[in-house]
């Protein structure tokens, strides 16, 4: 726990304040924004490539669906491009690009936030919660601990793109394979989302460890019968992927297009609970 807790404060000390990021384009410094993530990314590891400059998929003018936050979301500082940490799992390039659904403009300086979950199911900061059990139905849990693997923030480049890597998320009781994605732009909340997994894919991952080393149940819930991902969109946010070789051990780039509207925050979404 001691090694957790060190690994942890050194990745929350690297970089550049997300909250000074979020108040640099808050007021209008979107030069400013996009210079603080270039000096973020060489804090990283140098294995780390920085930042695509061209667009890792099709620009997408249509407006991205909101989706609920969910209850384990924590307000880090961790301007990083690689969010793994000591979290073992199938490698993944993660490719996401900020559009204005109007005008299809690319949107340079947006900062974007993106957290998950292990191969086994666990959130960083929650590590008391069984992910065998269903999860809490509250809208916001506090952290219980100081583990901070798979969160992280980038700042979009001239082409509104960012890059983390990571690792193909696990499953908990009751969700199918997601990530959450929060994203500001000039300082405003202007999209709160969830990006799903291809099952062709998911199928493979899970039954390879170190996602299989769980117990049998509870029974995976796919995309066609989640709920949420009927309710909020999920065929839209569905990451597009590329197997970077014929063995999983090689990983995936996934990549996805995100139309927002940058004057606006939208209303937050609801959802309907299923029947028992």
């Amino acid at each position: 726990m001691d090694e957790q807790r060190t690994r942890a404060q050194e990745a929350a000390g690297r970089g550049t304040s997300r909250r000074t990021l979020l108040a640099a384009v808050g007021l209008g410094a979107v030069g400013l924004g996009v210079a603080a993530c270039a000096s973020a990314e060489e804090t990283t590891d140098a294995t780390v490539p920085p930042t695509s400059t061209s667009n890792p998929s099709p620009p997408n003018c249509v407006l991205s669906p909101e989706a609920i936050e969910g209850p384990y979301y924590i307000d880090h500082d961790l301007v990083r491009s690689d969010i793994r940490e000591d979290r073992q799992g199938v490698p993944v390039e993660l490719n996401l690009t900020v559009v204005d659904a109007v005008s299809c403009a690319a949107l340079p300086g947006a900062v974007v936030d993106i957290w998950h979950c292990d191969a086994l199911g666990n959130y960083s900061g929650h590590l008391d919660l069984d992910p065998n059990e269903p999860p809490t139905p509250t809208p916001h849990v506090e952290p219980t601990d100081p583990s901070t693997f798979l969160r992280g923030t980038q700042i979009s480049g001239p082409d509104g793109s960012v890059r983390f890597q990571t690792i193909y998320p696990g499953y908990y009781h009751g969700r199918s394979i997601h990530l959450h994605v929060l994203v500001h732009v000039g300082g405003r909340m202007v999209h709160t989302g969830q990006l799903y997994l291809p099952e062709e894919y998911s199928a493979r991952v899970v039954a390879t460890p170190p996602y299989s080393n769980r117990p049998v149940e509870p029974k995976r819930v796919t995309n066609d019968v989640d709920f949420l991902f009927a309710q909020q969109g999920g065929a839209q946010t569905t990451l597009r992927m590329e197997p970077l070789g014929s063995d999983l051990d090689q990983g995936f780039r996934a990549s996805l297009s995100m139309g927002v509207t940058p004057d606006k925050t939208p209303p937050p979404a609801t959802f309907v609970p299923p029947a028992n």
